[in-house]
């Protein structure tokens, strides 16, 4: 992806010209080509809270407690939700707009790509394709960010100006179709493995 996607649609003023601000909303691709577009806010919140609960279950479980492994879940389970709720975000990536929401991830070609609009019933961003599919950017209204700037228009126009500039380089054909698919989380999974397995394991010491 290269610097035309700036030149094409973030030049417009997203919040208070201050430096702090142009640091934050200075978007740049990674070294894979990619962008990435989160509420950084939220996926600090979600993850203080998730290593919050891990470390609730290492007190408990160092205390010995005979249903320590059976309180264990509940937290444990917690910490799987938020770590999965930090994973909420868009990537746009060369030919592609990936949607990441709490379980499943909804790739669009970026070729595809009618038009984003907010005339839905609830008023949020939405993505609608050639074919008449809608993707739901929900997720990505209305928080604290869009106190400081307006993040969700952002969102929409760094979205529209990477539609623009794949279908004009065109890298994918505007027939083809989104895709939505289960997502796995290393960590997340890994949280929730560990809060069925420990009341299992709970039962399994008691018989």
């Amino acid at each position: 992806m290269s610097s035309g996607l700036w030149q094409a649609g973030l030049k417009a003023w997203y919040g208070p010209a201050t430096p702090w601000v142009r640091r934050i909303r200075s978007y740049r691709p990674d070294r894979r080509g990619r962008l990435v577009l989160r509420r950084w806010l939220r996926v600090a919140f979600s993850r203080t809270i998730a290593l919050g609960a891990a470390a609730v279950v290492g007190g408990l479980l160092l205390t010995g407690r005979e249903d320590a492994l059976f309180v264990a879940a509940m937290p444990l389970a917690l910490a799987a939700f938020c770590w999965r709720c930090s994973r909420i975000g868009i990537v746009l990536r060369p030919g592609e707009i990936v949607r990441y929401s709490v379980f499943h991830e909804v790739v669009v070609p970026a070729g595809a790509v009618r038009r984003l609009h907010r005339d839905s019933d609830r008023g949020n961003l939405v993505l609608e394709t050639q074919a008449g599919e809608e993707v739901d950017f929900l997720w990505f209204d209305a928080s604290l960010w869009d106190l400081l700037y307006d993040f969700s228009m952002v969102c929409q126009d760094a979205m529209w100006a990477h539609a623009r500039q794949s279908r004009g380089e065109g890298h994918v054909p505007s027939s083809a179709a989104l895709v939505r698919r289960f997502t796995w989380s290393p960590v997340g999974d890994l949280l929730a493995l560990s809060a069925v397995a420990c009341p299992v394991a709970g039962l399994i010491g008691r018989l």
